[in-house]
């Protein structure tokens, strides 16, 4: 069979987001003074549930790829249990982030940090959401499924800075080159960005937007302590 022209973007780029996660997170794991046996099972869990989300998405961009539709369908009903489990332990990661004195993004406090993975989560919900709605139009769902995924990847790209000891800024310049290896695929294909691409887009810049002047106000302080 013929492969669907323009799948192997999707496969390359989720092949890029997977490496992106494995070199973010592997150093500081491995680097942990008591050892990788000491890290909490509750992030354990959560690193292997939000890895195999990136593992999944290149499987199914090659299986679109391969035209093998009948297992990327039965494979896709998995990825909503998936999901729930994803948004269930990023809440209990954030609260667990919250109770530790010493989290800190962007030098907030605990609870002005948590705005970093609750507006990535709530991204990534929404963006994976419409995916599921639209998976009968294959162009918006494959690209949102992809925008799920760089959507989220934030905690991942922050750590790969942090090793690499480069500048803060350069977290949203890195996750910014992923939106523009999208809109230019789109440009390629359609000479306009498609809707998704630039809905996902707004998605960022909106949380980009909260992380910035959200952390510390009073309003967000007190949501915090009562959610």
């Amino acid at each position: 069979m013929t492969a669907r022209k323009g799948e192997q973007f999707f496969f390359f780029v989720g092949l890029l987001l997977t490496v992106i996660v494995i070199a973010g997170f592997l150093p500081p794991i491995f680097n942990r003074p008591a050892g990788t046996g000491s890290l909490p099972l509750l992030y354990q869990a959560h690193g292997m549930v939000f890895l195999s989300w990136f593992v999944l998405f290149c499987l199914q961009a090659r299986l679109v790829q391969a035209q093998n539709l009948t297992l990327h369908r039965a494979l896709g009903k998995t990825s909503l249990a998936l999901a729930g489990t994803m948004i269930i332990l990023s809440y209990f990661m954030i609260r667990a982030a919250y109770a530790n004195p010493e989290f800190g993004i962007g030098g907030n406090s605990p609870a002005g940090s948590v705005i970093y993975p609750v507006t990535d989560m709530v991204n990534f919900t929404i963006a994976f959401a419409l995916a599921y709605i639209n998976r009968t139009s294959g162009s918006a769902h494959k690209r949102l499924m992809l925008l799920a995924g760089i959507l989220m990847l934030d905690p991942a790209v922050a750590r790969l800075i942090e090793t690499l000891g480069a500048p803060f800024p350069l977290i949203p310049v890195i996750e910014l080159c992923l939106f523009g290896l999208l809109a230019g695929y789109d440009f390629l294909r359609f000479k306009k960005p498609h809707w998704a691409t630039t809905l996902g887009l707004a998605l960022f810049f909106i949380a980009l937007a909260a992380k910035l002047t959200l952390p510390e106000q009073p309003n967000w302080l007190s949501f915090v302590a009562l959610a």
